[in-house]
């Protein structure tokens, strides 16, 4: 069997409400695509991808401090919980690998969005 199959056969790792917007307004607009990509890196990582900001709804963008073109807003953007050095590791190495190239890192978490209307191959810093 190969990593064709293990990739194909893989349990889904993650809930709808676990990417809707946190504020209770029940906005969840992420892109399927963008979340099957996701679960084939938690996969890739071996470990749990805790989502800490999915889908924002626009008021709750603002008040997070988000950009008022974030890819949260969109659906096209998620932050994963790194608790130390090693799970944010494991977490972006797993992200490139599978080709993600828009990362931004935090002491507390990953953000990754898919959004084509900004620049790839960028990785930064909160």
């Amino acid at each position: 069997m190969g990593l064709f199959y293990e990739l194909n056969s893989m349990k889904n790792y993650f809930t709808a409400s676990e990417f809707a917007c946190k504020c209770g307004c029940g906005l969840n607009n992420m892109n399927q695509l963008f979340i099957e990509d996701l679960n084939t890196a938690r996969h890739l990582a071996g470990i749990p991808f805790v989502i800490t900001s999915g889908t924002r709804c626009p008021a709750h963008n603002k008040r997070s401090g988000g950009l008022a073109n974030s890819s949260h807003v969109s659906g096209l953007a998620a932050d994963i919980r790194a608790k130390d050095a090693q799970e944010r590791f494991k977490v972006i190495q797993a992200l490139i690998q599978l080709g993600f190239n828009r990362i931004g890192v935090s002491k507390h978490f990953v953000h990754v969005d898919c959004d084509t209307t900004k620049p790839a191959n960028v990785m930064w810093t909160y």
